[in-house]
Parts: structure tokens; sequence; C-alpha cells
């Protein structure tokens, strides 16, 4: 019912946009399609796994006399065979972004907006849609955007989870009120854009997460700040990006100090560009548990920093991530393709000790490995691609200790298609 529900509106707005002859009406519509055959387990013996994912999104824009604009998209997402029957379906449509954007309420130099939304910022290395993922990601909240054309400042609550459901009506023989407080998820938060010339800017960015519900008794499961910052500079045909982030407060009851230091440079020459750069998050001493210094790149799109492969940050065990990388790519004139070829050197941040067969007293280790990720793209028609990507990873001693008694070579190969209206 939910999901016919779902479908009438999505139609109704569609016959609403044409009925007015698409006056101010904006539609809006992808499929992603991604096919991958995934060899990530270290092992030659056992079968890879082969899968193929799709993402749906439809979506209908409109504003109304540029003081208020509305915004509907629905999503369906779903990997092949999950239905498990041809003669069945799955109720898999969901709201991915409903909203509605006050734009300069009471002639004020701000924007409100309100509903389930996506929060993107900069590089999205402290905020990012994951666009990668067969279901991305989007947030119930709201947002203040003050003086958007000159000062670009965004105040931002969203809520991650929320226990209580919603009441109805205030009888406490249907709707019992809770006698204390309710668990709840939440995100407060700002980003600042700053541009300090035509070749140069600097981005700050600071959040409170906290968790309300009770690790033990009197305290919260996370309790942490982040405060971060990104640069970008042009200087002709060389650029780079610095970023930097900093937590404290608590988590798990365990007081928090944990840093993200990121550098990256690229030189670009013709059709082809060049690049180096560190990514360095910190991680846990093993040997001390007073103090948590694993930083929690939580909300980025970890995807376009560390591998394709998406090991990192998940593998590294909460000792952090040291990645040092190089990039290539090549974008041939007047042609569909380009090219690209990603080398990752991973590290721990912090080494622990790994004992094996050959050497039981153990010894201190934090080499993870090497991934060598390459992409061909191919524009097929306009706003669609054909991206192929293949990936291996060659384990070092600590990623031999993790899937331990697998140590061959890894490997991931995909085939995604992408198209938009």
């Amino acid at each position: 019912m939910k999901k016919a529900l779902l479908v009438v509106i999505v139609f109704a707005f569609i016959g609403s946009a044409f009925a007015q002859e698409l006056d101010g009406w904006k539609l809006n519509g992808q499929i992603q399609l991604r096919t991958e055959v995934d060899g990530r387990d270290f092992s030659n013996e056992t079968h890879p796994l082969t899968f193929a994912s799709l993402r749906t999104r439809l979506g209908v824009e409109k504003t109304f006399e540029k003081k208020l604009q509305l915004f509907v998209q629905f999503q369906d997402s779903r990997v092949f065979g999950e239905e498990g029957n041809p003669n069945t379906s799955i109720e898999n449509i969901d709201l991915y972004q409903g909203f509605v954007k006050f734009l300069t309420p009471f002639d004020w130099n701000f924007n409100v907006q309100a509903g389930r939304f996506e929060v993107v910022y900069g590089s999205e290395r402290f905020f990012g849609r994951s666009g990668w993922s067969y279901t991305g990601r989007a947030y119930d909240g709201v947002r203040f955007s003050v003086m958007p054309n000159s000062w670009d400042l965004d105040f931002f609550a969203l809520t991650l989870n929320e226990s209580v459901s919603y009441i109805g009506s205030p009888s406490p023989l249907v709707y019992p009120y809770p006698q204390e407080a309710t668990p709840s998820h939440s995100i407060y938060g700002f980003y600042k854009k700053n541009n300090i010339s035509d070749n140069s800017k600097f981005d700050i960015v600071g959040y409170y997460e906290i968790n309300r519900e009770d690790f033990r008794p009197d305290t919260n499961r996370a309790n942490t700040f982040t405060f971060g910052g990104t640069y970008w500079g042009n200087y002709g045909d060389f650029s780079t990006i610095f970023e930097g982030g900093y937590q404290l407060g608590s988590r798990l009851g365990v007081d928090v100090s944990a840093y993200l230091v990121s550098l990256q440079g690229a030189y670009k020459a013709g059709i082809y560009s060049f690049g180096l750069g560190a990514d360095l998050l910190s991680g846990n001493d093993p040997e001390t548990t007073d103090k948590n210094e694993n930083y929690l790149s939580t909300y980025g799109t970890g995807h376009k920093f560390f591998g394709y492969m998406d090991y990192f940050p998940s593998n590294a065990l909460g000792l952090g991530t040291n990645d040092f990388y190089f990039k290539a790519t090549a974008n041939p004139k007047d042609s569909k393709f380009s090219f690209a070829l990603d080398l990752h050197h991973f590290m721990s941040n912090q080494s622990i000790n790994v004992i094996t067969d050959e050497n039981p007293s153990g010894s201190d280790e934090n080499l993870f490995g090497q991934e060598l990720d390459i992409t061909v793209k191919y524009n097929f028609v306009e706003n669609t691609s054909v991206l192929w990507g293949g990936s291996l990873f060659f384990p070092g001693n600590l990623m031999k200790a993790i899937y331990d008694p697998r140590e061959d070579t890894a490997f991931w190969t995909y085939l995604m298609i992408t198209a938009n209206l």
C-alpha cells in the first residue's frame, strides 16, 4: 500500500508538471547499474562473489515566486535477485530527499531548508553524499544558510536516530509517555566557505555529535566535537589541497583526542595530470586504554580517498590509517575516453605486535599493503557514462594477520553504467 501511494505521488507531481507545460518545474532522474566481481578475501582458492546492484531515482523540483523551493526525490535500491522469486516484489521505494527551502524569508538574507536532504560540503572529506553506494546518504533535519551569496555560512541540525515513535494522540492508554529521557543520535554543526582569491579558498567545519544512548549509566555512547578545514590552491598547472581535522570529547566513556591530516598536490601537463598525497588518520595505541585516539571519518565519502576496494579505514582495527598515494589521469582531446591510475601504500598509524608460526614471539607490524586501482571511463552519450574499474591489493604482514590464513593478492573489478535525466 505504501509503495503504491509513493508511486501515485510521483506521477501526480509529474502529471502536474506537464499540465503546467513544465513552467518552472524541473524533473530529474538517474539509473546507476553496477556489476561486480569481488575477490577481496585474499584467497585464490575461494570462488569470487559476483553480484549486480541497481539504484533508480526520480525527482521533481519547483520554485514558487523565487521564495519557496519544493524538492521531492524517490529512490529504489536493490541487488539483482533480492526478491528471490520473479513473482514477488519488495517494498523498496523510499523517500531519498524531500524538503522545502524558504528563500530569504521576511526579506532577510538567509535561507531555511527543512526535511530530508543530502549534506555535501567541499571535497566530501567531512560530509559527502557517498555517491558510489547503491543507496547514497541523506539526513533528516534543518539547515540555515546565512548570506548564501556572499558570506556562505551554514548551520545545521541533523537527526540520525530517534527512538520515540510518532504520538498521534496524547492518551496514556494508547501512547504512554516515557518517564525519562529517551536516547537519540544527533549532529549540530556549521560549515563556512571563504574565498581568499580567484585561485585559492579555505573552508572550515565544526560539528557536535551526541548519541544519547547509555553506554553505561549516566554515560552517553558518544559525545564528541569535530573541527576541520580544507584549503584549495591553484598555481597555474600546479594545484594543492590541504585538509586537517581534530576530534575531542568522549566516546564509549573514554576521552577522545584524534586527528586527521591530508596533503595532496597535482601537476597538469597537457592531457595528463600527476599527483602525490598523504592521508594520516590517528589511531589507538594498543598498549593504552585511557584515551581514544582513533579518528572517525563517519560522514565523509571514504570511497574517494582510501582506495576503491574500500578496505579502509574499517580494516584498520582502530589503529588509524596512513595512506601515501600516487595518482595519474589521461584525458585525450576529442575522445570520449578518459583513464586513471591510483596507487596506494597503506600503513597503520600505530604498530601492533603480530605473532606468526615463523615468529612465535611476535614482531611490531604496521604495513597493510599496496592497492592498485585502474579505471576507464567512456562518455557514451550526453549525461550517460560507462565506467570500468579493476583493482589489486598486495597484502603486507598486518593485512595477512587480519585475514589469516589467507594471504594471496586480492582483486576486484566492476562495470558501471550511470544515466542521468
